[in-house]
């Protein structure tokens, strides 16, 4: 039997065990904006405030809400702990004319657990998610002054393309084959 990204989820494994990567259900709304909560104070310990806002602001809730009603949110868990969210788009327009890519957004591993390959089994099973999708690249962005984000996609194997103005800041494009 075939496996696919979604019916193969342990897999993936880390230094700290196997990683399971589900759709988040609704009732796991919470757990999500913890995630993005505390990746996003980490970020402003660091003095990177322009990634994201920490605090996340309250629409965020709702707009998650909505993402994880699509099922376009994904968890992370490791042994039965989430560790890591991210959500997908399968268009970008503000950066992107064409549709040959799967986009990663709002990416975030709680900070505990950072240094135990958590990021490159999520990011394996991201690329493995696109391609199933017939999709050819697996893209994602950053505030390109978050130079250490930057340098972290690239070590997991991604091509800077190009920066692009988005609102009131400029973002870095990145992307891989799937």
């Amino acid at each position: 039997m075939e496996q696919t990204a979604e019916s193969n989820l342990n897999i993936l494994q880390t230094t700290l065990g196997v990683l399971t990567i589900d759709k988040a259900q609704p009732n796991d709304l919470n757990v999500v904006m913890e995630i993005l909560n505390e990746a996003a104070a980490w970020l402003h310990s660091r003095g990177i405030t322009k990634q994201w806002p920490s605090p996340l602001p309250q629409d965020a809730w709702e707009f998650f809400r909505r993402e994880i009603e699509k099922g376009d949110v994904y968890l992370a868990r490791l042994i039965g702990d989430a560790v890591g969210t991210y959500r997908f788009a399968w268009a970008e327009p503000q950066l992107w004319i064409d549709s040959d890519g799967g986009y990663v957004h709002s990416f975030a591993i709680r900070p505990h657990v950072h240094g135990n390959d958590i990021g490159a089994a999520m990011m394996a099973w991201a690329k493995q998610h696109v391609r199933e999708r017939g999709k050819k690249f697996l893209r994602l962005d950053c505030w390109s002054g978050n130079e250490p984000l930057k340098k972290y996609y690239a070590g997991f194997g991604f091509t800077l393309v190009r920066d692009v103005p988005v609102k009131d800041y400029a973002c870095t494009a990145f992307q891989m084959e799937a």
